[in-house]
């Protein structure tokens, strides 16, 4: 992983580049609440379009078209479908770091939420908030190979949360979930999952990021028999005291869970469960004790 400066419409940012990440050879649109104007083609920052619906309607699917969210960008989401992510194959980059983060809100009803609904979406680097209590699940997986990369995830108050920030779908409609590089806290005690895997999707991957908070149910897994999952290298403060609530997989799905350090306010040896999926050097602390962490599940 290497750092890649980027230069906007004489607005620059520093953003993380990974392996991953690929030359574009699309089309580049722009999109800005500030200065764009849905009429416009989107087309450089000086023609830049005011929301992502519209910029979205610009693109052609499956040619690798990007799309630039710029510093001090800002939409809301109030219905449920409210934005739906319905063109395969495009890229959503968010530029501006701190109070300058591109910012997608969810209020007005519980059911706000963000579909994703065409293959092969990737959204980098956008702040997600909570502004209204209980929203069941604000970003909702429909479709497969969606990554999600470089975001943050709030509450613009305590009792503001989604119970779900990510859902996937059921069955095998939501195969190769990426989420990796994000930061989350989200203090309310009502949350339940920051990803919850109720379907069967194959291939997901969850790694490298920093989740701080309250999910009473678990941060990351769910009751959905997943295949091939990989959860690696993140770090989860869980304050809940609910029992294996830091990662948590169903007793017959598959996958590799490594490397995790977690803590939180179960007691100890009940920070991960992953019955049959390869496990190795994840630990887990209780944050009231001042102990070290130990490797979790227990070695015997």
């Amino acid at each position: 992983m290497s750092e890649r400066i980027l230069t906007v419409g004489g607005n620059t940012a520093t953003r993380l580049v990974t392996e991953f990440e690929r030359k574009v050879v699309g089309n580049e649109f722009y999109v800005s609440s500030v200065n764009g104007d849905d009429t416009h083609n989107g087309r450089s920052p000086a023609k830049a379009v005011a929301t992502i619906a519209a910029c979205l309607d610009l693109m052609t699917a499956n040619q690798d078209d990007v799309m630039y969210l710029m510093p001090g960008h800002a939409e809301t989401i109030s219905a449920a479908a409210g934005l739906a992510l319905d063109v395969a194959g495009v890229s959503i980059i968010g530029i501006g770091a701190g109070s300058l983060q591109p910012t997608i809100t969810f209020d007005t009803i519980i059911s706000a939420d963000m579909d994703v609904d065409a293959a092969n979406v990737t959204v980098d680097g956008v702040h997600f908030r909570a502004n209204f209590a209980d929203i069941t699940a604000a970003i909702d997986v429909n479709a497969d190979d969606f990554t999600l990369r470089n975001c943050r995830f709030s509450a613009v108050a305590t009792n503001m949360n989604a119970l779900i920030w990510v859902q996937d779908a059921l069955a095998t409609a939501s195969d190769r979930i990426t989420i990796e590089n994000c930061r989350a806290q989200l203090v309310d005690a009502s949350n339940t999952h920051f990803v919850n895997f109720s379907g069967t999707p194959d291939g997901c991957i969850v790694r490298n990021n920093v989740l701080i908070g309250d999910w009473g149910t678990m941060c990351i897994g769910g009751a959905g028999v997943v295949t091939n999952i990989v959860i690696t290298d993140n770090i989860i403060n869980n304050i809940a005291s609910d029992n294996d609530a830091c990662i948590n997989i169903e007793a017959t799905a598959t996958g590799i869970v490594m490397r995790n350090l977690c803590c939180g306010g179960a007691a100890q040896a009940n920070g991960v469960t992953a019955t049959a999926c390869a496990i190795a050097e994840n630990y887990y602390g209780v944050v009231s004790e001042d102990l070290s962490a130990i490797i979790e599940p227990a070695v015997t």
